[in-house]
């Protein structure tokens, strides 16, 4: 036994007595944080009333109390640095709970039970439309949740619901097909994650396909493995060597023959290419990818850029620009990344060329709307005097572009492209037009691009007489 483990005078070890101090003061601060969510559950179901329109409104007072809750939402997304999507969830979630799981949230309030519990009891209630019957289920539930783990809970919180469910599973797995969807989070290191939400009979279905086809793989990579190790002669050309040295062996896991075969299917409406797994070339979709033109000429390895996503190999970006029914140059200051100029080998509007390549997307802060799904806004409206020029129009999807018109928020592009929108509420938020690229230039691209000469590939300040603005 360590000196510090001795027992003192009652014959405890020290250790015991910070340990307990330990879980104590973890467990008061989970009581803290079970408080402070239900304060919040109560916020924003007191959000949710202020701007909710009396049920008997008529079609006008309807569409300012929509328009008072997106301004509302807006406000409370930019000060917290949330999405819109989250604070709309949110806010519908909580004006539920105070309204029929009013029990949940006064559990949650006394740090009964987590705010992981809550939400697990009214996933699984939501669905129970009698009032007693639904304060009888969160009675029962919150009983059990006393001792059992958020994960534990919801598959015993599912059996226990089916006794007070009106409706049969039958009806409630019908409504639920109907919001089947798809899904995709972007993820770091150039990957991203595609979720299917569909009935489950079919994802199992496909997962086994998948598992069957993966498996299919690797039995005929080692049958062809073995019958390559059997023969040690030469093949013929007196070297030594056989033909399988020459031939590289699949070594993928059953997760990644999976996602490969998956891939291939999807993209090329079969596995014909289950052994490549990559499915890049079958890509028709309307992407924007800025790539450096040395890169497209394999003399540099400066990655591309994904509109909306960010940098991706080389590789990739030339396998997707070989399918490309157009081009466009987006010409970028290789100190700071800002677009310069924006050329295309084919006719169209130069300006809203050059718009699309420095904002993205919608200009209201935090929305990732891509330009071909939003509106060239005159931030100075044309009818006020405002002109059509690059320093005073932005790209605004249609949800913000209503919002700037109609409600309390306003917008001032202080400098081309720096967009400060002001709140309701008096905050402001700063939106930027990020920077395409963010690299320097070494001395070997310089003297390529000077070899070239190729103006565009200079920024503007670098070449005497040369005008700052865009070529429009």
């Amino acid at each position: 036994m360590s000196a510090n483990s001795d027992p003192g005078a009652d014959g405890v070890a020290p250790e015991f007595f910070r340990v307990v101090r330990l879980v104590d003061a973890f467990e008061a601060g989970r009581k803290r944080r079970s408080m402070d969510d239900a304060a919040e559950i109560r916020v924003l179901a007191d959000a949710a009333a202020a701007v909710a329109g009396p049920a008997d409104a008529t079609p006008e007072r309807a569409r300012r109390a929509e328009l008072d809750r997106r301004a509302l939402v807006a406000d409370l997304a930019t000060s917290t640095r949330v999405s819109e999507w989250t604070v709309n969830r949110l806010l519908s979630e909580a004006a539920d709970l105070c309204e029929r799981f009013a029990g949940g949230v006064e559990a949650l309030e006394r740090g009964e039970i987590s705010r992981p519990h809550l939400s697990v009891i009214h996933d699984a209630g939501a669905s129970i439309v009698d009032d007693t019957a639904r304060a009888e289920f969160v009675g029962l539930a919150l009983e059990r949740a006393a001792n059992l783990t958020p994960g534990r809970l919801a598959a015993v919180l599912r059996v226990i619901a089916e006794r007070f469910l009106e409706r049969t599973l039958e009806e409630r797995h019908k409504e639920a097909a109907a919001g089947r969807r798809i899904e995709v989070v972007d993820l770091p290191d150039e990957m991203a994650a595609l979720t299917a939400i569909m009935p489950a009979t079919l994802a199992h279905g496909i997962e086994d396909r998948l598992t069957q086809q993966a498996r299919s793989v690797i039995t005929a990579r080692g049958n062809g493995e073995s019958d390559g190790d059997g023969d040690g002669d030469g093949d013929g050309d007196g070297d030594g060597e056989s033909l399988d040295d020459h031939v590289e062996i699949d070594e993928r896991t059953m997760d990644q023959l999976r996602v490969d075969i998956f891939t291939d299917t999807l993209l090329t409406a079969g596995p014909e290419d289950c052994v490549a797994g990559t499915g890049l070339r079958a890509i028709r979709a309307t992407v924007q990818v800025t790539i450096p033109v040395l890169t497209m000429t394999g003399a540099s390895t400066e990655p591309a850029l994904l509109a909306g996503y960010g940098p991706i190999d080389p590789d990739t970006a030339r396998i997707l620009a070989a399918g490309a029914v157009g081009w466009e140059r987006v010409m970028t200051s290789p100190v700071t990344g800002s677009v310069l100029a924006v050329d295309r080998y084919r006719p169209g509007p130069a300006l809203n060329r050059f718009l699309a390549a420095r904002d993205e997307h919608c200009r209201f802060p935090g929305c990732r709307r891509p330009v071909w799904r939003c509106d060239v806004d005159h931030t100075i409206p044309a009818a006020e005097g405002g002109p059509t020029h690059h320093a005073n129009l932005a790209h605004l999807c249609r949800r913000h572009h209503t919002l700037k018109g109609v409600t309390a928020w306003s917008v001032e592009q202080v400098s081309p492209g720096v967009l400060i929108w002001t709140s309701p509420s008096g905050r402001r938020h700063t939106d930027r037009p990020e920077p395409t690229v963010r690299f320097t230039s070494d001395e070997t691209a310089t003297h390529l691009r000077t070899m070239m000469r190729e103006p565009w590939l200079f920024p503007a300040d670098d070449r005497p007489g040369s005008p700052a603005a865009p070529p429009f």
